[in-house]
């Protein structure tokens, strides 16, 4: 069994430095394994390492697509065992780095894409329909996974589709069976891998996100992004789907792209003075901010509940928290530690108990009884209604899942809610004892 090693963590915390400070220790070379950066060019919005600070380390997978072509998780999946089988005959380290958490999951165990096929048998028909007539479909041949996705989770709802076109299955059905399997016969690895999970406390971690979407601009995002708007409009470039269905798939799926689409429409209809344009900008801006902080807090949950529930499952897979939360630690808590362990791992000597490299990594890597795996997750996933909230359409709101249902209760916004249905109930009861009171004394 092939060995690697694997960075993973939060966008922004160091995980491509941690990468080539391992291949310079340890003779090894990096796999991309973000889905973003196998584009060509495009470095700044899709946060490429720069050259000089690879410092010579080959990276695979890395600036060889196109803009318009899409590159699918069994394609990584391929590519990426290639890699390795190819470096482990040259007795280089396998290095896998990145924050796709599904192309990570599907490159270092078996059976965890839901299907090997990749073909789309229909998918002319299924991109003209409207998503409220898709999930209609998903609904008659899975309910199960209709009532997974948000009604408004259009990708989704096309691909739990084409899985059941693709297989006469439900998505639903095939999940299930490969739990089954799970238990039966543990979970399979495809390596013998040593997995760095990159750690920052969120409230030290999201002012130095938000400095770099501040950096990125100054080292020109717009220009990056304007130079692809201008590519789509000459028709170098297409765009895949209609609407937003187009900033789920492929390249458009950037952080960064999307958020300023409404920036550089005012600048194309140029009715917008400058002050106007100004505040486009800063929303634009802050609406990039708040993306990023979004996209690192899922990554967070994708380790801790998806992550964990199957490396504790597995034999051949270890995990290992380093605190990057101050970087002026970083050679004490990062480097050093990584080293040592990664080392040891690679001569096949004991290794150091992963919960006793920091407290944190101790809070954040213990079994938790409430941590379920993906799969279960799915086959147990409820949709709640809230009576005392209202969504847009002032109908009740629909919460979608456990973990957003829990969240939403304590939320400030259901709190207030709640106080003023308390409050009228109390008011209403007040109203009716009068109203008694006085029919009583009328009576009399």
């Amino acid at each position: 069994m092939h060995k690697i090693a694997t960075v993973i963590g939060t966008t922004g915390v160091g995980k491509s430095q941690l990468a080539v400070e391992l291949c310079k220790a340890l003779c090894g070379q990096v796999i991309n394994a973000d889905s973003m950066q196998v584009y060509k060019g495009l470095d700044i919005i899709t946060n490429k390492m720069p050259v000089h600070e690879r410092q010579d380390i080959p990276h695979y997978l890395m600036d060889f697509l196109e803009p318009e072509e899409e590159y699918k998780v069994t394609d990584f999946q391929n590519d990426a065992t290639r890699c390795i089988e190819d470096l482990s005959a040259k007795k280089q380290l396998p290095v896998v780095v990145g924050g796709t958490n599904y192309y990570i999951q599907s490159l270092l165990w078996h059976s965890m894409l839901i299907t090997d096929q990749e073909t789309q048998p229909k998918p002319t028909e299924l991109d003209h329909l409207d998503t409220q007539e898709l999930l209609t479909r998903l609904q008659k041949v899975d309910p199960i996974m209709a009532n997974r996705w948000h009604p408004s989770d259009r990708r989704k709802i096309i691909r739990s589709l084409q899985i059941y076109y693709q297989t006469g299955r439900p998505q639903s059905e095939i999940i299930k069976e490969q739990q089954e399997h799970h238990e039966r016969h543990g979970v399979q690895a495809r390596f013998k891998s040593l997995i760095f999970w990159l750690y920052a406390d969120p409230s030290k971690l999201n002012p130095r996100l938000d400095d770099r979407v501040d950096t990125m601009i100054k080292d020109g995002l717009f220009d990056e992004i304007k130079s692809l708007k201008k590519q789509v409009v000459d028709g170098q470039v297409k765009l895949p789907g209609q609407d937003l269905e187009k900033y789920q798939r492929g390249l458009w799926q950037a952080i960064g792209y999307k958020e300023f689409d409404p920036y550089f429409s005012a600048i194309e209809q140029d009715t917008h003075g400058e002050k106007e344009l100004d505040k486009i900008r800063n929303e634009c801006t802050e609406r990039m901010k708040s993306a990023t902080r979004r996209y690192a807090k899922r990554q967070v949950q994708w380790i801790r509940n998806k992550l964990l529930p199957i490396v504790a499952k597995s034999k051949d897979v270890d995990i290992y928290l380093l605190d990057a939360t101050d970087l002026d630690t970083w050679e004490t808590n990062v480097r050093l530690p990584a080293i040592q362990v990664a080392e040891a791992f690679h001569k096949n000597e004991t290794m150091p108990d992963p919960l006793s490299l920091s407290s944190i990594a101790s809070t954040m890597l213990s079994p938790s009884s409430s941590r379920l795996d993906s799969q279960t997750r799915v086959l147990t996933w409820q949709k709640h209604t809230c009576s005392v909230c209202k969504a847009a359409s002032g109908e009740s709101l629909i919460v979608n899942g456990d973990l957003e249902w829990k969240q939403h209760l304590s939320s400030r916004g259901h709190r207030a809610a709640l106080k003023r249905q308390n409050n009228a109930t109390r008011n209403q009861a007040t109203t009716q004892e009068k109203r008694s009171k006085i029919n009583d004394t009328t009576d009399e």
